[in-house]
C-alpha cells in the first residue's frame, strides 16, 4: 500500500480528499501545517507528497525547499494541490521541483487519483 503525505490546513478539503484516496487504497497521513509537515516526511515515510502552498508555519514553498535539501528526500515526489488565486506561486513552486500542479477549483480527487496512480505505477516500473 502506497502511503501519500497530504499536507492541507482545511479540514473540509482534508475530509474529502482523505476518504476519496483512502477509498482508493492509498494510506493517508495529514499533516495540518508545514512544521508537522516536515517532521512527518520522517515518520510516515510517504511514497508522495500532496501540498498546499498556503499553510501556517511554514508555507508549501518552504516544505518543498526543505525535501528538496535534504539529502533522504531529495527524490520523493511533490504534488501541489492549492487555490487558483496563487497561479504564480504554483508556477514558482513548480520551478523547485515538483511533479505536478493542481489548482484546487480544477481538481477533483478523481483527477489527483487518476495522476497519483499514473506516477506511482511509472516509478514502480
Amino acid at each position: 500500500m502506497k502511503t501519500i503525505l497530504y499536507v492541507e490546513d482545511d479540514a473540509l478539503i482534508v475530509h474529502i480528499y482523505r476518504g476519496a484516496l483512502e477509498r482508493a487504497g492509498f494510506q493517508v497521513a495529514v499533516a495540518e501545517d508545514g512544521v508537522v509537515a516536515a517532521k512527518m516526511l520522517f515518520k510516515s515515510r510517504p511514497d508522495l507528497v500532496v501540498l498546499d502552498l498556503m499553510l501556517p508555519k511554514l508555507t508549501g514553498k518552504e516544505v518543498i525547499k526543505y525535501i528538496r535539501s535534504t539529502p533522504a528526500l531529495q527524490t520523493l515526489p511533490i504534488f501541489i494541490l492549492s487555490s487558483a488565486s496563487i497561479a504564480d506561486q504554483g508556477i514558482e513552486a513548480a520551478a523547485l521541483g515538483v511533479q505536478r500542479v493542481f489548482y484546487k477549483s480544477q481538481c477533483t480527487p478523481a483527477i489527483l487519483i487518476a495522476a497519483l496512480n499514473d506516477l506511482l505505477c511509472g516509478m514502480a516500473g
